[in-house]
């Protein structure tokens, strides 16, 4: 097989991999950060904590610097000593790396519990750049410029799931009751590249190695394997992002979502799966740990591939019902750009919008409805249940949301045809 790589992959997640989903978006770069130890003694030294990831193709200068309280929670004096409280930082396109600054609390510091550590931090770009990364988790690196050893360390930080304010975000740490002995050496702010584009090369020479094991994976994601965790996922997905889902609009999503994950070279001859986002990530994630490979299908789409899926969902559900209404539905370039508004959203950057349930995902769950059912599933259910759900929210919209409602009505109609014309009969 000819394994050259006919795609441009995105830039690995490296914050990702050592935080998780604690992050905060600061344009143009994703930081997070902890404090280690958590907890300390009076002239212990501790270090403020900051993995930075430049998000676009361009360098950026970031300036981080720390704000110290002058009294702990309780409002007992409390004294940090530190070798600098600022420090300038330039990043080179798609870097990702650490900065530590440390600090040590000096006398007259008090035992005492929570003390915020505020970290202000300022990032810019002498030119516009484009993303390299998604907004959203991606997939993990397979290589980095850093030993094992050291990214354990790292992963072994308590980062803070902490909200951003304004430029800056808050770490806590404890003043454990003991007092050491004043502290005499030298402490520096320190920074390491964690990643930069001399990896990428290599990146994709582990990508390409696993391309062969990504199609046969592929091949597992049928319907009986992966709807129920991907509606779960979903219903999940957007009540903790502040947009709970009646049930009709779960199960299309999930059908939407479902349904790109399947082989669509049959009914579309510019179907090539190397060009879906959910492949590409998973390329990526194999070269990271191949033990995926041995999970069950359903975990690898939910738990390794399910922003990128929802990136090419968006994509396919515009294609989906394009020809099936009469409205402008925009270019493949206002597409994208939904695309990447919806990760955004995602991310925590955006507020909760209607649009993010219905275009196209709703939308395009019905034009897949009776192609995509699972075990024991009744499609017709999930057409009665969009129509109470339909019901309930258009009492509440206007504008463009009230024409979207109006697609779903029409869909809804060619929806029951569908399944009349493939003769599924309500259970």
């Amino acid at each position: 097989m000819d394994k050259s790589l006919h795609f441009e992959p995105l830039y690995p997640d490296v914050l990702g991999a050592i935080a998780g989903n604690l992050r905060v978006t600061i344009e143009p770069i994703q930081v997070a950060v902890g404090i280690f130890p958590r907890r300390a003694y009076v002239n212990q030294p501790v270090e403020v904590v900051a993995i930075l990831q430049n998000m676009i193709d361009q360098a950026v200068e970031v300036k981080v610097t720390l704000e110290l309280p002058t009294k702990d929670p309780n409002g007992k004096p409390i004294a940090f000593s530190t070798p600098k409280k600022s420090v300038t930082l330039h990043m080179t396109p798609g870097e990702a790396g650490v900065v530590r600054l440390p600090i040590v609390p000096i006398v007259p510091s008090q035992p005492a519990e929570d003390i915020p550590i505020r970290i202000s931090l300022k990032a810019r770009s002498t030119r516009t750049g484009n993303p390299v990364r998604p907004p959203t988790r991606g997939a993990p690196p397979s290589v980095l410029a850093v030993s094992p050893f050291k990214l354990q360390v790292l992963r072994d930080i308590e980062f803070g799931d902490h909200a951003l304010e304004g430029e800056s975000a808050v770490v806590f740490f404890d003043i454990a009751p003991k007092r050491l002995p004043a502290f005499t050496q030298t402490l520096k702010p320190t920074y390491e590249a964690l990643w930069t584009r001399q990896q990428l090369n290599e990146e994709r020479a582990h990508l390409i190695a696993k391309i062969d094991d990504a199609r046969l994976i592929a091949h597992s994601f049928i319907t009986s394997e992966v709807y129920l965790p991907i509606f779960h996922a979903v219903d999940e997905l957007y009540a903790a992002h502040g947009l709970p889902l009646h049930p009709g609009e779960s199960r299309a999503i999930a059908k939407l979502l479902t349904y790109t994950l399947s082989d669509q070279s049959d009914t579309d001859p510019n179907y090539r799966i190397e060009d879906q986002r959910w492949f590409q990530t998973l390329c990526q994630t194999l070269a990271f740990d191949e033990t995926v490979a041995r999970q069950n299908p359903g975990d690898i789409a939910v738990r390794h591939l399910f922003e990128a899926l929802m990136y090419d969902a968006i994509l396919l559900g515009f294609t989906l019902i394009r020809p099936r209404v009469r409205v402008n539905l925009g270019d493949k370039t206002e597409r994208v750009h939904f695309a990447n508004r919806f990760l955004k959203w995602l991310a925590g950057q955006s507020e909760p919008d209607l649009i993010y349930i219905y275009l196209p995902l709703v939308l395009g769950g019905v034009a897949v409805n009776h192609i995509v059912v699972a075990p024991k599933d009744d499609p017709w259910i999930m057409i009665d249940e969009l129509r109470e759900a339909y019901r309930g929210r258009v009492r509440l919209v206007s504008g463009d949301a009230a024409e979207i409602f109006d697609m779903l009505d029409k869909l809804l109609e060619r929806g029951e045809e569908d399944l009349r014309r493939a003769r599924i009969q309500r259970s």
